[in-house]
């Protein structure tokens, strides 16, 4: 598990260092990755969709609100649960971002040959699709 994390936060600097200079932190890129491909989430399902806690993608989009990446709008079925949506400048980040981001994971994982990254790929969803084991 110890080889698992370390290269999880080394992908995770490189794409950090990726965004960057966009302005954006790897946290706010995947929220603004998931809000592309699922405008209008509240905070309690985008923190879902990211693994990450609601703290942690409530902070990423009081962040990117403040920079006028999204926009946040109350639901009008439901008083207390706020959508969040892509702006102009935020679909022009995100696509920006992405790009940057797609490169920083090719470099990163380039020291594997095509039929290893297809192997690592199909083992760590082998992984992922388990059920995690009853305390």
């Amino acid at each position: 598990m110890w080889l698992l994390k370390r290269v999880f936060h080394q992908g995770y600097r490189a794409v950090g260092d990726a965004v960057r200079p966009h302005g954006i932190t790897p946290t706010q890129m995947g929220a603004l990755n998931r809000l592309v491909a699922e405008p209008g989430l509240s905070g309690a399902e985008l923190a879902r969709r990211m693994m990450v806690t609601p703290q942690a993608a409530q902070l990423a989009v009081v962040g990117l609100e403040r920079r006028g990446l999204v926009e946040r709008v109350p639901d009008a079925h439901h008083g207390r649960i706020v959508r969040t949506y892509l702006t102009d400048e935020g679909r022009r980040i995100t696509a920006a971002g992405m790009e940057r981001a797609v490169e920083a994971e090719e470099e990163y994982l380039a020291v594997l040959d095509h039929d290893e990254q297809r192997t690592l790929i199909a083992l760590l969803l082998r992984l992922a699709m388990q059920e995690p084991p009853a305390p």
